[in-house]
């Protein structure tokens, strides 16, 4: 279901996994209590709902503090390594509190969440991988997801009771901007990336940057991706004709490629025998869609199994069935895994198997999941051979 939690876990993850960060909390105002209480954490261990300290404690900021009075008088992203600069502003004490209370939560930022002009969500970033410090454009960036992130949650508490595409209404205009910020600097960072030989001498320190420049880009841009697949329209399907057979033979190489060494103790058996299954379709989009089911099927395991597919014909439809033997899925998830920005792992945004689905049906197909705990998952994907 889309509510604030969701939002807030989806957002978290995000932040994390596109800006390379150590941490992030989520924090939200409890006004019984008069505090600002973390209600979900992410880190290098996943992420976690209504996160403790060390001796059993809620992690809080006091609704009097000295960040909450700024924000009364600001509405600006505060920087730790900035905050000298604002004693002037705001005195000694309190910038020394509001730094009190941003490394409380190991964290280097500190961003106001503004509903009907009340300081309702902060959100606590640590520092980034890289070691890298936080530039005007990640600021910039930031304050146009605060933006839009307060618009999905006073969205999300006015029409919880609509249909799911009102409810996704906020999201889709908030994953678009998003995905319009983050794409503006790729083309600038990609010809810094590219001009990177013939700037510096050292080959080794070239070679080795360009090549995790643009793998980060990539990794951006698969990222946008997705959540424009979500957010926007149907597209028409590039129609052509394909061998299914092969397709999926191509994707599983690919996948088990993909999944590393790690998953060497995984045993991949193919019970179909025929050779050649030929259909229309989109044969990309297609691809996509069995490709994240496998590598889902791939991350149950947990680096030991056995994936099985079969391919059949049954009337005028292509069945495709994949199983895995992992962990399962929850018999309360099931329902709700196709739904977007639902996920049963601690990482990920919870948008690949709410793309497959909207694939499948582009396709006038179907796909169900049947799923015991502890025994595995099995996916089973109808497509008619003409669309």
């Amino acid at each position: 279901m889309f509510n604030r939690n969701s939002i807030l876990k989806f957002i978290g993850n995000l932040l994390y996994e596109v800006l390379g960060l150590e941490g992030v909390y989520m924090i939200a105002a409890v006004p019984a209590e008069g505090i600002y209480e973390a209600v979900y954490q992410i880190n290098k261990d996943g992420g976690r709902i209504d996160p403790l300290t060390e001796d059993g404690k809620r992690m809080n900021i006091d609704e009097k503090s000295g960040a909450i009075k700024l924000f009364a008088r600001s509405r600006d992203i505060i920087v730790k390594d900035e905050l000298p600069l604002l004693e002037e502003k705001v005195g000694r004490d309190v910038a020394e509190e509001i730094w009190k209370d941003i490394e409380k939560f190991k964290g280097e930022v500190l961003i106001p969440i503004f509903i009907a002009d009340k300081v309702s969500f902060l959100i606590v970033l640590g520092g980034k991988l890289s070691g890298d410090m936080f530039t005007d454009e990640d600021i910039n960036m930031l304050s146009t997801i605060a933006d839009q992130m307060a618009i999905a949650l006073k969205n999300a508490q006015l029409y919880s009771g609509r249909v799911q595409t009102e409810r996704l209404a906020s999201i889709g205009m908030m994953s678009a901007t998003f995905a319009h910020e983050i794409r503006n600097p790729l083309t600038s960072l990609k010809t810094f990336a590219q001009l990177m030989p013939e700037k510096y001498n050292d080959p080794e320190f070239r070679g080795s940057f360009s090549k995790i420049v643009v793998g980060e880009i990539e990794k951006i841009d698969t990222l946008i991706g997705d959540l424009l697949d979500f957010s926007i329209e149907k597209k028409s399907a590039r129609v052509n004709d394909f061998n299914i057979v092969e397709l999926v033979d191509e994707t599983l190489d690919y996948i088990k490629g993909k999944a590393g060494p790690q998953k060497k103790d995984i045993d991949v058996v193919r019970l179909y025998h025929q050779n050649v299954i030929n259909m229309s379709g989109d044969a990309a989009k297609l691809k996509q869609a069995f490709g994240i089911i496998i590598m889902n099927g791939f991350q149950a395991m947990n680096g030991s199994g056995r994936l099985t597919v079969d391919i059949g014909i049954n009337a005028e439809n292509v069945d495709v069935v994949i199983t895995d033997t992992g962990d399962g899925i929850p018999h309360e998830d099931i329902s709700k895994i196709f739904d977007p920005f639902v996920t049963t792992k601690e990482m990920g945004v919870g948008l690949g198997l709410a793309i497959t689905k909207r694939v499948i049906e582009d396709h006038e197909g179907n796909i169900h999941v049947r799923s015991r705990i502890a025994e595995g998952s099995t996916f089973t994907i109808s497509l008619p051979v003409k669309i």
